[in-house]
């Protein structure tokens, strides 16, 4: 075989397994001239030689130039090639002529130039790729992640510069852009955007917020919360909160400014914030509830029923349970058994798996109607236990609570290593669930449980 031998001004050299010539060294500018015809070659081995020199071989911003200076004149798949080769080589001496054919015709060039000017890039580059969020995929993905990877403050500066004048559209994708660079100095230019007037720049901001605030933003926040449309909106800004509340650093300090914001509150506002109030949890938020559910305004009561069933953990079990037994009405009994099959098997509601089964077990016994005795069946199965497991068996006899207990057993089937614990008595359980479910996914799943094989949720 034949090969080429380049030799670099710097002194390096290597070896090269294709067409060329034997010999001598060659000179730097001899190198450059083959590097040229293998960028011109219709082999993609020897495309791929070349690009691997302009990666890690040749040194120097004028072979950078050199070789920038040619993508105008490539196709598209050529361009995109020697646009990851650049990009790899991390010489910001390409930017200009990358720069222009992001703004090019072809869509997937466009798209390969955004996210080599992400690499190479700094806050000079802002202004191209902001431009760029206004297109459609690929570029806007590719022009979104790069502004999240250029290097430097001053790129994140002018990212933050960039919300006033964007478009709605754009604005929201700079917020979460923003996020993503973990730019907390940025954090006091975002909280003006959590009451902006378009719904999608108000949650990307909640969403900023919930990534990079603390203390110091809860107020915001809550007019965040205020601000949002009811439904998913309001959800995902509540969402946003709690997690400041809960999550962040500084959540114990959160959680008071929360509190007495919501105290001070007009009923109005305290409505609209009661559900953030019951997912905080905690001693602070349970005094409000107390006192709430001890007023003698039937409205207030009722708002401490909402935050009371709305709680984000098992703490607040007890005082469930006890309510239950002396609910006024039927309808406020739902409400409090509800909020009892819901946090009795959540994976972070302060019991272990023990308790949380005994709470289930309690709950059980307090259902009247099959339908919340399924719901029961349903949500022990996120309790993997053999325990678990013994429960919801004797229901797979029981018409009314057959399906739903068929469920719960293939889902503790899911988890194999549960499953080859107890394989004769599963086995036994698959073959029933066999013969009396209608659902011929969960047919399908006991099948291949049985033969000890895997399945992928769909």
């Amino acid at each position: 075989m034949r090969r080429f031998v380049f030799c670099f001004a710097l002194g390096g050299c290597a070896t090269l397994g294709l067409a060329g010539v034997g010999g001598a060294a060659d000179t730097a500018a001899e190198a450059l001239a083959r590097l040229d015809q293998l960028v011109d070659a219709n082999d993609v081995q020897e495309r791929a030689i070349a690009y691997e020199q302009i990666r890690r071989g040749m040194k120097g911003e004028a072979t950078t130039a050199r070789f920038a200076a040619r993508l105008s004149a490539l196709p598209a798949d050529r361009q995109i090639e020697l646009l990851r080769a650049l990009a790899d080589r991390g010489d910001a001496a390409a930017l200009p002529a990358i720069a222009k054919l992001a703004e090019g015709g072809n869509p997937a060039v466009r798209s390969a130039a955004l996210h080599a000017i992400g690499g190479l890039g700094s806050g000079e580059s802002v202004g191209l790729l902001v431009k760029a969020l206004a297109a459609t995929d690929p570029e806007k993905a590719a022009a979104r992640r790069a502004l999240v990877i250029l290097r430097g403050d001053e790129a994140t500066r002018q990212v933050v510069a960039a919300l006033a004048g964007a478009a709605p559209p754009v604005r929201a994708q700079l917020l979460d852009v923003v996020a993503d660079r973990r730019a907390r100095a940025a954090v006091p230019d975002l909280v003006g955007y959590a009451v902006d007037a378009d719904s999608g720049v108000r949650t990307a901001a909640m969403r900023a917020l919930a990534k990079l605030g603390g203390p110091e933003q809860v107020p915001a926040m809550v007019k965040g919360v205020l601000a949002a449309a009811a439904g998913q909106e309001r959800t995902d800004a509540e969402r946003a909160l709690v997690t400041i509340c809960t999550q962040n650093a500084g959540h114990e300090q959160a959680t008071e400014s929360f509190l007495t914001i919501f105290k001070t509150a007009s009923d109005a506002d305290r409505e609209v914030l009661l559900s953030p109030l019951g997912r905080i949890g905690g001693p602070g938020a349970m005094a409000v509830v107390d006192a709430l559910l001890a007023d003698t305004d039937p409205a207030k009561r009722e708002f401490g029923l909402v935050a009371l069933t709305r709680w984000p953990d098992a703490t607040v079990a007890p005082k469930l349970l006890g309510m239950v037994a002396k609910a006024p009405d039927a309808a406020t009994r739902d409400r409090l058994l509800g909020a009892l099959i819901r946090i009795a098997p959540l994976p972070d509601n302060k019991l272990n798996d023990k308790q949380k089964l005994e709470l289930l077990e309690q709950t059980m016994k307090l259902c009247e109607k099959d339908a919340d005795r399924g719901k029961v069946i349903e949500r022990a199965n996120a309790i993997r236990t053999v325990e678990t497991f013994r429960f919801v068996l004797p229901y797979l006899d029981e018409p009314s609570l057959a399906e739903p207990a068929c469920k719960s057993v293939v889902e503790l089937a899911h988890h194999q290593k549960l499953r080859d614990a107890h394989k004769d008595d599963f086995t036994k359980a698959l073959d029933k669930v066999i013969a009396t479910t209608k659902n011929p996914e969960l047919v399908e799943r006991a099948n291949r449980y049985k033969e000890g094989k895997t399945w992928a949720r769909k």
